[in-house]
């Protein structure tokens, strides 16, 4: 042993290690000059005692051989050029290199998520190994890959849809609230699917973000049975009910009575909480319904409130040419004879759907010519068709009504002037809460700008503007300055003058209809919507600001603390008056997403570096996670029509939850790029774990069908036992009835013995002992079933009472 301590040497950068290659792959000087550092190994290593034998011993170990296998294989080693030499270095030393198994288990995440982003069913992974291993002949990760379609199926269910659901959790709990956005519709296997969603502030991206949770399947569906189902999931993962803001839902009664439910039990869960600081008396924020769902059902009722029959003949057209190669052949060729133009078909047309009425009907009016020249000419000389078709005859009878082109002209305007700005505007995922009220308020402005009398509505508040009796003809603009549209204007000279007054009549009724419609069910009385708008920048510096946000703290049960709301009134004082860059709030031609201009608000510093605000981000985060619309949920129901297609009717509820799961995952942490996804060891561990979770969950749901089929084999004992019983006890009834009876002979035949002894009546005396001799018999013999129906009896109110 030297009697000084070895040092470093960089000549041994130039030796050759146990696999004939440079060190310089992996050797690297320690934090000492008597250590060595292990790049692939991650490790330092003493040398002070052995030198150059220590580093090149190290290089002959197994796990130190293995690791420089892995790191080579994943590509982390890159080739680094000096003047001198050249040699490889590992690219990333601050991470572990993969080994084999795991690359395998990296390559089945990458294949899962894939599948579920493409909506590929579980037998596309058939022969897909198969397929690889003639693809990639040379990669030892192919040779250990394995998808079968039931490996599939678990992976996605108990491997990354538990991986992405249980990150999106971990993640919701960091929130101070969250909205709970749900919604039913039924599946291709006819069940009801009741669609969980949460809508909060995602602390990862610093945004407010909407995340698929779970989906619950039901054959009824009442409002008792969504609720308990909706309590009972949230609470069997951990999820703080406390927390839940408010419900996002549509307008269906059902729905309604869920949400009043859901406060009720929220208000019970802050009564629980014996602190003093608990506002125990609020429960949920009430902004009401879904905005777009009101907005365009106002559309439909003001259809529905004239006899235009626009959405049945829409409707008609859809239809004609969705299931007929013919109809669809002889119309393009009509088309491209008669105006040398391609035919365009018509969409079907669902009242329900938000966007497509104006660009329908727009497809309607560009082929019109195309369809009249169809249907009144072609059909009829060509008899292609039975005149007598009832769809027919209705189409016709549009087309040959001489408003119809004018009707359907107006109904396009109404949708581009009224409609579209609003229902695209809402659809969004970014938060829109602190402008809902002001589009509301526009919206109506829009509305009544179009068809009342402008003295009337001229610097009117809202309030002022709802007290005008719009369907009154006096306080509404003539005929001839009434909004319509400038193509509706110019047809309307083709018409009668009685025509022209139906269709201005029509116009009247149909403004007043869709105006009172929006005055019932848009929020336009909600205080605290009204006082959102103070989250804008531009009311920044507005006096009433300041009011408008302490009316706000009041109203949220996160701002529980008084000392809480008393540090936002000083906080909200320090952001009016702090020096805010333009660009945090405004782009080129707009504005930025509001979350996008409050992060950079809760950025700022005081002079020692703390946090300028600490309560007001806790109020903005909740004020930013209420929902104003329905759209994501929609939009979900989307993706679940993408992914279980009639062919899928059979998959069962753990699998369809994976696949909304990992294709929400694959959209969060990937941009929709399963390849761009983050593969950590979390992800790795899940997969891994996939098979033995879904195997407790097989055998738990085996256990729970054992269960139940031992429960109805109970209730049916008990059934057959109770049956039982009621037999006993209707043959004790019968057996006392017949003891009474041969009493009454016993006594009978003593009573005529005692006669006959009395009158030396002895053939009476022989016929008195028979009669009582076969009394005693018989008595003898019902005592007997007596006895035994009894013990019988007693022997079913024991097994009862196990």
């Amino acid at each position: 042993m030297p009697n000084k301590d070895t040092r470093f040497c960089t000549k041994w950068l130039y030796k050759l290690d146990g696999t004939k290659n440079p060190c310089s792959r992996w050797l690297k000087q320690g934090k000492t000059v008597s250590t060595f550092l292990c790049t692939v190994c991650n490790e330092e290593k003493s040398c002070k005692n052995g030198g150059w034998s220590d580093v090149y011993k190290h290089s002959q170990r197994p796990k130190h051989l293995q690791c420089l296998k892995d790191v080579i294989e994943s590509g982390q080693l890159i080739v680094t050029k000096s003047s001198s030499s050249s040699s490889l270095q590992v690219n990333t030393s601050n991470e572990r290199a993969l080994t084999l198994d795991e690359k395998v288990t990296r390559a089945e995440a990458y294949w899962a998520m894939a599948t579920a982003k493409l909506g590929l069913s579980y037998n596309s992974s058939q022969y897909i190994q198969e397929l690889f291993s003639q693809m990639f002949s040379d990669s030892n990760i192919v040779k250990e890959f394995s998808m079968k379609p039931r490996k599939l199926s678990y992976i996605l269910s108990h491997g990354t849809g538990h991986y992405f659901t249980k990150i999106m959790l971990h993640d919701l709990m960091k929130a101070p609230g969250y909205t709970l956005i749900f919604d039913e519709t039924i599946t291709v296997s006819v069940r009801k699917q009741l669609d969980l969603h949460f809508r909060y502030w995602c602390e990862r991206k610093q945004e407010i973000v909407v995340r698929y949770y779970k989906s619950i399947f039901l054959g009824h569906a009442t409002a008792e049975i969504l609720f308990r189902n909706m309590i009972d999931t949230l609470r069997a993962d951990g999820i703080d009910i406390k927390k839940i803001l408010m419900l996002g839902r549509d307008n269906p009664n059902v729905n309604k009575t869920v949400e009043i439910m859901m406060d009720q039990e929220i208000r019970l869960e802050r009564e629980k909480q014996s602190s003093s600081t608990i506002k125990s008396n609020i429960g949920l924020i009430h902004i009401g319904s879904c905005p777009l769902h009101l907005i365009h059902n106002s559309f439909k009722i003001g259809m529905d409130g004239t006899n235009w029959s626009i959405e049945e003949f829409l409707n008609n057209l859809g239809f004609w040419f969705s299931r007929s190669p013919s109809r669809r052949e002889d119309y393009l060729k009509l088309a491209k004879n008669l105006s040398n133009d391609i035919g365009k078909f018509i969409r079907r047309f669902i009242i329900i759907r938000w966007l497509d009425v104006g660009p329908i009907i727009e497809r309607v009016i560009e082929q019109w010519t195309n369809l009249k020249e169809y249907f009144i000419r072609f059909i009829p000389t060509n008899r292609k068709i039975s005149l007598n078709n009832h769809r027919y005859i209705q189409i016709r009878r549009i087309f040959e009504t001489k408003s119809t082109l004018i009707r359907l002209n107006f109904l396009v305007f109404l949708y581009h002037n009224i409609y579209e700005q609003i229902l695209k505007w809402f659809q969004q995922t970014q938060p829109l809460i602190h402008v809902l009220y002001d589009e509301c308020e526009q919206l109506i402005r829009r509305l009544f700008s179009c068809f009342i009398n402008e003295d009337l509505i001229k610097s009117k508040t809202l309030n002022e503007l709802m007290n005008i009796s719009f369907h009154i003809q006096a306080n509404q603009k003539c005929d001839s300055e009434l909004e319509i549209g400038e193509a509706t204007r110019l047809d309307q000279n083709n018409l009668s003058s009685e025509e022209n007054q139906q269709f201005f009549s029509d116009i009247r009724n149909m403004y007043s209809l869709i105006t009172k419609e929006l005055i019932r069910t848009l929020p336009l009385n909600n205080d605290l919507l009204r006082h959102l708008k103070c989250l804008h920048p531009i009311m920044r510096h507005s006096e009433t600001s300041h009011i408008s946000i302490m009316n706000i703290a009041r109203s949220f049960p996160q701002m529980i603390i008084p000392d809480d709301i008393d540090r936002i009134t000083a906080e909200w004082y320090i952001y009016q008056n702090e020096n805010i860059p333009n660009e945090w709030y405004e782009q080129t031609n707009k504005y930025h997403s509001i979350d996008y201009y409050w992060k950079n608000v809760f950025t700022l510093k005081t002079n020692t570096g703390t946090n300028k605000f600490i309560a007001l981000p806790k109020l903005i985060k909740c004020i930013l996670a209420l929902s104003h619309g329905n759209a994501d949920v929609e939009r979900g129901f989307s993706e679940n029509a993408f992914l279980l297609t009639d062919d899928r009717s059979l998959l069962s509820d753990a699998s369809i939850n994976g696949l909304r799961a990992t294709r929400d995952g694959v959209k969060f942490f990937g941009n929709g790029k399963p390849h761009e996804v983050p593969i950590t060891k979390a992800l790795l561990d899940c997969v891994r774990d996939a098979h033995s979770r879904y195997c407790i969950d097989l055998e738990k749901r085996q256990q729970e069908l054992l269960t139940n089929k031992n429960s109805i084999k109970e209730e049916t004992k008990n059934d057959f036992l109770i049956e039982k019983q009621n037999d006993l006890y209707d043959e004790q009834i019968l057996l006392h009835k017949n003891l009474t009876t041969i009493q009454k002979m016993i006594d009978e035949g003593t009573e005529r013995l005692t006669k006959a002894i009395s009158l030396k009546d002895f053939k009476e005396i022989e016929t008195s002992l028979l009669l009582i001799e076969g009394g005693n018999k018989k008595l003898a013999t019902t005592n007997t079933h007596i006895v035994c129906n009894t013990n019988q009896l007693n022997q079913i109110r024991k097994k009862q009472k196990k």
